[in-house]
């Protein structure tokens, strides 16, 4: 298997966000959400991705770029799947409402900065 420019593990990172913003405006608010399984699981999935991509970002960029929550978005990664049947769709639905829009922005800006 080819490996991948770590840049492309950002790209997947913001293509998720992209995902999870746009299937929870789908929903209409928190209660709408929690009824709908498919968008949980899609929300769940994109945020795996995440985690995932995270993980496959070099240790030198992490420390570049400390402001992003690296360790989190791994470790609800490990959550989604390992502990997937405890996992509280509240939780997903905070995450996306408090922190998604500024993280990509965060993650935007790196990779503005690094392809230069």
């Amino acid at each position: 298997m080819k490996e991948r420019e770590h840049l492309a593990y950002i790209e997947d990172m913001i293509e998720a966000i992209d995902k999870i913003l746009r299937y929870l405006d789908t929903v209409n608010g928190l209660d709408d959400f929690l009824r709908n399984e498919m968008v949980i699981d899609a929300v769940t999935r994109n945020y795996e991705i995440i985690g995932e991509a995270t993980n496959q970002v070099p240790k030198s960029i992490k420390d570049k770029y400390p402001n992003l929550p690296w360790r989190q978005m791994y470790g609800l990664r490990n959550f989604a799947i390992h502990e997937y049947h405890i996992i509280d769709p509240v939780i997903l639905w905070e995450i996306a409402q408090d922190h998604l829009a500024q993280n990509k922005i965060q993650l935007e800006h790196l990779l503005d900065i690094e392809r230069k």
